[in-house]
């Protein structure tokens, strides 16, 4: 079972944690190359800053475990209520939980918090074409392709292409 709960300044040393030895290629995909690598305190601090106490259209989210312990991170962003829209973006599980259902239960409680709590309509993101499991989780959880980027993201001179992604309120 996944709990949400607003994140907390203290939750960055978890997501520093979970990013300890990944490569850097791997780092920059997930953070489309807003954050350098490697990550730091201070990225996170501003990350939050921007986020939480700086604007009013995103909030940054973190998973719980069954025991209460941080297990993932998101962010719901660019929250138009006009238009019923928002943006889902750097999600990650701790990777010594990944492979357990937790990231889909983890997107599936965005789009509630989303579609019944905030009333919105539509949320999008982007995935990376080659991050197979990544796709598989965002459909499982009700996001369908919508559009390909073939050149979003450039890194050391090749391109990367991203599925955009959307799922609708029923």
């Amino acid at each position: 079972m996944v709990r949400l709960r607003p994140y907390k300044p203290s939750d960055a040393w978890h997501l520093l944690k979970w990013w300890e030895g990944v490569s850097e290629k791997e780092f920059i995909k997930w953070s489309a190359g807003k954050f350098q690598y490697p990550l730091t305190i201070e990225q996170l601090d501003t990350y939050f800053s921007e986020w939480c106490l700086q604007r009013d259209d995103g909030w940054l989210m973190t998973a719980l475990d069954t025991a209460g312990e941080p297990s993932g991170h998101f962010i719901l962003r660019l929250v138009d209520y006009e238009a019923g829209t928002a943006r889902i973006g750097f999600i990650v599980i701790n990777p010594k939980l990944r492979g357990r259902g937790l990231g889909k239960e983890m997107v599936c409680q965005a789009l509630c918090y989303a579609f019944g709590l905030l009333g919105l309509k539509r949320v999008s993101l982007g995935v990376f074409v080659n991050n197979k499991r990544a796709m598989a989780c965002y459909e499982a959880a009700g996001f369908i392709q919508k559009e390909y980027v073939p050149e979003y993201m450039k890194y050391n001179g090749e391109a990367y292409g991203v599925y955009e992604m959307e799922a609708k309120r029923i």
